[in-house]
């Protein structure tokens, strides 16, 4: 059986670098292959939630580094559910935002889309292990690579409800990263 971080860099390579057919051939992630490549992509595994409040602050430690580019928290033990991840995650954005720092969760048993997300379906790729990731950027570096990929209409073949909850969530936090950059200039 494969480790948690042994699955993330497979999705990365075989899911995720891939290119996508319902995203015009682009891969779902077009930064994701460079990362890798270049070792700046970090995965932290946990196997206990009551270690993933540290795991995912070491995490935030590690993003600081300007030749890391992403750190992946992987948990195997997805007792926690759904809701309190994600209110653990908005919790730290509110912390992080201000210091450049972004979090997005995935869970395994979310599903809160309506309509069908075709290019996350991974019918040729499955994981050894059932595991939540959170995943750590810096924020700003990020907003710049999403508007460059907004610019060049990455997004248009998202449904909607998606891009709400992913695009617009993060793009929702920058009245905190604002808020640090206004008290830095007084």
């Amino acid at each position: 059986m494969k480790t948690i971080t042994e699955d993330i860099l497979d999705w990365s390579k075989n899911f995720i670098e891939k290119p996508n057919e319902y995203l015009g051939n682009v891969p779902v992630c077009p930064y994701a292959a460079k990362a890798r490549q270049d070792n700046a992509l970090k995965v932290l595994e946990v196997t206990k939630n009551y270690n993933l409040i540290d795991k995912i602050v070491e995490g935030t430690e590690l993003i600081k580094d300007s030749d890391i580019d992403i750190v992946i928290v992987g948990c195997s033990d997805v007792e926690i559910t759904v809701e309190e991840l994600n209110a653990t995650i908005h919790a730290y954005n509110v912390i992080f935002v201000p210091q450049d720092i972004y979090l997005m969760a995935s869970h395994p048993y979310d599903d809160e889309e309506d309509e069908p997300v075709e290019f996350l379906e991974t019918d040729n790729w499955e994981p050894d292990n059932d595991f939540l990731m959170v995943l750590i950027q810096n924020y700003d570096k990020l907003e710049r690579a999403s508007d460059m990929m907004r610019k060049k209409g990455y997004y248009d073949k998202w449904p909607l409800d998606y891009y709400d909850g992913t695009v617009n969530k993060r793009k929702s936090y920058r009245r905190y990263r604002n808020a640090r950059n206004e008290k830095k200039n007084e």
